[in-house]
Formats: structure tokens, sequence, C-alpha cells
């Protein structure tokens, strides 16, 4: 019986403690795994039908795109892409994406007042 309490406490004692850097990722709101429910763009509108999840993992500075298979988006293939964020960008591929909140939706768009992509996001 004691083993298994001490067991238990020092598994309890192992997932309370964080790092700073854990908080600091897991408080920035892009953290985590959204859905593209729209794209404004001078380019071929991907197939609604399919999903396209993004998966933006902060500890490691990387995102994963999944797209049904199947099925193309010329904005970014399924695959893993690491990524730098500022203040309101986040750049892929070098490109300096800027990306806002609006109605709990993430919004990532590259000159998207002009002809450039605005995609739409909500999370999962």
């Amino acid at each position: 019986m004691k083993t298994k309490f001490f067991l238990f406490l020092l598994v309890g004692l192992l997932i309370s403690c964080n790092n700073d850097d854990d908080i600091s990722t897991n408080n920035n709101p892009i953290a985590g795994v959204w859905k593209m429910i729209d794209v404004s763009c001078e380019c071929a509108p991907p197939n609604f039908q399919a999903d396209h999840i993004w998966f933006f993992d902060l500890s490691q500075n990387r995102l994963i795109v999944e797209n049904e298979l199947d099925e193309t988006l010329q904005i970014f293939d399924s695959g893993v892409y690491y990524f730098a964020l500022g203040g309101e960008t986040i750049t892929l591929l070098d490109i300096p994406y800027e990306y806002f909140f609006e109605d709990g939706k993430l919004h990532i768009g590259y000159q998207y007042q002009s002809d450039g992509p605005l995609m739409i996001f909500e999370r999962q």
C-alpha cells in the first residue's frame, strides 16, 4: 500500500512540475489544433468537404498540416513546417503571415488586403 502511495505521489509531482518555457508557449492562443473553414485568395479553392487540420506545436516551433488524403491545397501541402512567431506575424517558409483572432477564429493571411490568401480556422 505504501509503495502505491509513493508511486502516486511521485507521478503527481512529476506532472505538476513545469518550467517557464512550457507556461509561456501554452498561454499563446495560436497553440493547438485548428481546422481550416474558409480561404479567400487568387488560388484554386480547397475542397471543404475534406479536412484541413493545422497543429501549432509551440514547444518545437513547428506546424503540422494534415490535409485529407487525395486533397491538394496550394497554400500548404500535408507535412511539417517550422515557423517563427513575432508580435502579430508567423513566418512560414520565409513568408511573414499576419495572424489575428476574431470571433474566436484564427485568421492567417499574407497581403490579403490585395490578392493574397486569408485562411480562417476554428479550434478543434
